[in-house]
């Protein structure tokens, strides 16, 4: 079995950093030994509330983070390159990591108006893909009008003379994603790429990244914190909570046999498993904020099902079913 297009073990980011790199009085750790795989055309799923550290996770592996104060303090970045060799993201120099930005591993933000420039027609914007990436394209326009097509664009040359502003978030951020794919990456990070967007042309635009990240053979980590598109899209996936992953396995089994506690809680909550809304269930609290993560179990305050050995400094302990993996001391 070859090994995964990027393996993510054990990192740890921490805010509160100076310029020489050195750590303020108390630098906060956001996030705590992160880890999970991404194999070669895999959907994969990172999920869990605002503020659980998905987000800083992409930017991590992206090293996008905010300098000086963020700052990987532990754990590495796995990406396998071409011709077989691995690279850890987190020591290559930075011009080496401009390399691999958009070449090897592309992205596509929440908003779509904010990643396009506004004062260029999409066309000069596709076009600028190929003056960047490493990959040479003989007809580059020929290219791009057929993944435009492929995302089920019509009016083509319209959509390619309008501005941004002139197009809707829908037609955007399927713009996004032609561009995201255009330099053939091995891996696209979509970090919630319907929030923006209506209900109704969520799924759509969804459904263009499968299928166009499918034809590509491009790995896909999609963020989101909506259990309900994680279940129709996603191979596998991991959720995490207050900067830890708190379970992870194959999706249809994480969906039918939840063993976490929170995991179980975000999918209660889901309007569509209530009969009627009078029996709508939320989780109780809050996520902590990164100041006030403790080193035991860091869900023990909003879950019903804590006792005195949660309350413990102690890391919950991994529980193993197969593949499907959860941290929990009640399992």
């Amino acid at each position: 079995m070859s090994e995964p297009i990027l393996k993510v073990d054990g990192l740890s980011v921490a805010f509160g950093h100076h310029k020489n790199g050195e750590p303020a009085a108390t630098p906060v750790q956001v996030t705590d030994r992160i880890s999970f795989y991404i194999d070669d055309g895999e959907f994969f799923a990172l999920v869990g509330e605002s503020g659980c550290g998905k987000s800083v996770t992409a930017m991590a592996i992206l090293r996008l983070l905010p300098t000086p104060s963020a700052k990987v303090v532990g754990g590495s970045v796995l990406l396998r390159r071409d011709g077989g060799e691995t690279v850890d993201l987190t020591k290559i120099s930075l011009k080496e990591m401009q390399r691999v930005r958009g070449s090897e591993i592309s992205c596509i933000f929440q908003e779509p108006m904010q990643a396009l420039n506004p004062v260029l027609t999409i066309k000069k914007q596709l076009l600028e893909v190929f003056r960047f990436c490493e990959r040479k394209c003989a007809d580059p326009m020929s290219e791009i009008r057929d993944m435009l097509t492929l995302a089920g664009f019509k009016d083509i040359d319209r959509v390619l003379d309008s501005y941004p502003h002139e197009l809707s978030g829908g037609m955007l951020q399927r713009i996004c994603i032609v561009m995201a794919l255009l330099p053939k990456p091995k891996l696209i990070i979509a970090d919630e790429p319907t929030t923006a967007l209506d209900v109704t042309v969520q799924a759509q635009v969804l459904a263009v990244l499968k299928d166009l990240a499918k034809t590509t053979g491009t790995a896909v980590l999609l963020i989101t914190h909506n259990m309900g598109i994680v279940s129709q899209y996603a191979e596998r996936m991991a959720v995490m909570y207050a900067g830890r992953v708190v379970e992870i396995g194959a999706t249809n089994e994480v969906i039918s046999s939840p063993m976490h506690p929170y995991t179980r809680g975000l999918l209660s909550a889901i309007p569509e498993s209530h009969e009627d809304l009078g029996t709508l269930r939320s989780i109780p609290g809050q996520v902590p904020h990164a100041r006030d993560f403790v080193q035991g179990c860091r869900f023990a305050d909003r879950c019903e099902l804590c006792d005195r050995p949660c309350l413990t400094a102690e890391v919950p302990p991994c529980v193993k079913v197969g593949t499907h993996e959860a941290y929990c001391f009640k399992i």
